[in-house]
């Protein structure tokens, strides 16, 4: 047989031999270490990593819109009827609790006021005509049998008994009346001049302005929302995904968004607080929301935002981030420190990849010190060596 011949026998049966051995003896070859100078280390930008145990959990990417807290979310209406005197904030302005935000002439107001005029006069009348009665009744209760008959003494009675009912009906009007200026007139949204008519409307809590439906001089009615208030200090993200991909979220588990250019170099971590039960007929979308911390302001109700759900899919190992593992020959290596100048690329079996991380299965010891940034850089230093060789 020609040795061409030959050479080409031994190289097919080399193939098929190689091609029958298990890929997990392959995950088991070694590496010669690589030998790292301070130098090269600096210049490279090595970082190092340790690997911890933990479990990895899929991700589910979707969009989030920003939505403001409607539990504190307050429309805010007068109490009596009138006019628009002035408006003293504007759409989208923060306001603090008890700050004014607009005054009204409440003719309402005015016309309680006369009513508690008239009363008071009224209650001063009858606490005289009482007085005056009860003074007669005395006299002639003195006098009775002499020269006040029994018939006249009944009368003076009776007239001091209707006296004493009119002074304790103008009491109750007036506490009708207090009633009405302490709790209709007076509320966490609303307080009133002790003199004339004008009313001012405040703001319940600490929050932003984001609807004002009035203008100066326009009439008011109660129960007429003339301002929106929102606390800003707290919004929901909602997400409208699929029914089929909802079946797989977490409840209760975590949501990572993705905040707006410059505001945040992390992103925002959230707990999924509902998975709605029944899907919108409109779109046929389940919403599924969480409620975040705004106190930085940096969330406004409109925005669309990157997001990622937590689902019930997992797998538990050592988690190291995703750029410290390389491929090499067809193996995943990682490049793990022995001393200061050496490094030892260590073959690994991976699983579930996620969110910038990876979860080693095998080959790996937890609390090892490997390289993360600039793992591609030493995967360099081995492939090149073995090219120029070739």
């Amino acid at each position: 047989m020609p040795r061409v011949a030959q050479t080409v026998c031994v190289l097919l049966g080399l193939t098929v031999f190689m091609g029958s051995i298990p890929k997990s003896l392959f995950a088991q070859t070694a590496f010669a270490p690589l030998t790292l100078s301070a130098q090269t280390a600096k210049a490279e930008h090595i970082s190092y990593t340790t690997a911890t145990t933990g479990t990895l959990y899929r991700m589910l990417p979707t969009m989030a819109r920003v939505q403001a807290d409607t539990t504190h979310t307050v429309s805010i209406q007068p109490a009596g009827s009138g006019k628009v005197l002035d408006i003293l904030v504007l759409p989208g302005q923060a306001v603090q609790q008890g700050q004014a935000l607009l005054h009204y002439q409440n003719h309402s107001l005015h016309i309680a006021r006369l009513q508690e005029t008239q009363t008071r006069t009224a209650l001063a009348a009858a606490l005289a005509t009482q007085q005056e009665a009860s003074q007669a009744y005395t006299r002639g209760k003195a006098l009775a049998g002499q020269t006040v008959s029994v018939g006249d003494m009944q009368k003076r009675l009776a007239a001091l008994q209707q006296a004493k009912e009119n002074v304790a009906a103008r009491q109750a009007e007036l506490a009708v009346l207090k009633h009405r200026f302490d709790e209709e007139y007076t509320s966490p949204t609303e307080r009133h001049a002790t003199q004339d008519e004008t009313s001012t409307l405040v703001a319940p809590f600490a929050g932003t302005i984001t609807r004002l439906n009035t203008a100066i001089a326009a009439d008011v009615e109660p129960n007429l929302p003339l301002l929106t208030l929102s606390d800003s200090q707290h919004v929901w993200l909602v997400s409208d995904i699929a029914p089929q991909e909802a079946a797989l979220l977490a409840p209760t588990g975590q949501q990572l968004t993705t905040l707006p250019d410059g505001t945040a170099t992390q992103p925002l971590h959230t707990k999924i607080e509902t998975i709605g039960a029944v899907a919108d007929p409109t779109t046929g979308l389940v919403p599924v929301l969480s409620r975040v911390d705004n106190s930085q302001g940096h969330l406004r109700p409109g925005m669309v935002l990157n997001s990622l759900l937590q689902t019930t899919q997992s797998q538990s190992g050592l988690l190291v981030p995703a750029d410290a593992v390389q491929t090499v020959n067809g193996q995943n290596v990682v490049f793990q420190t022995v001393s200061d100048t050496t490094i030892r690329p260590t073959p690994v079996e991976t699983g579930l990849e996620e969110n910038g991380q990876i979860v080693i299965l095998s080959g790996l010891q937890t609390g090892a010190r490997i390289v993360q940034h600039g793992s591609l850089a030493l995967k360099a230093m081995m492939v090149l060596p073995a090219m120029d060789a070739e």
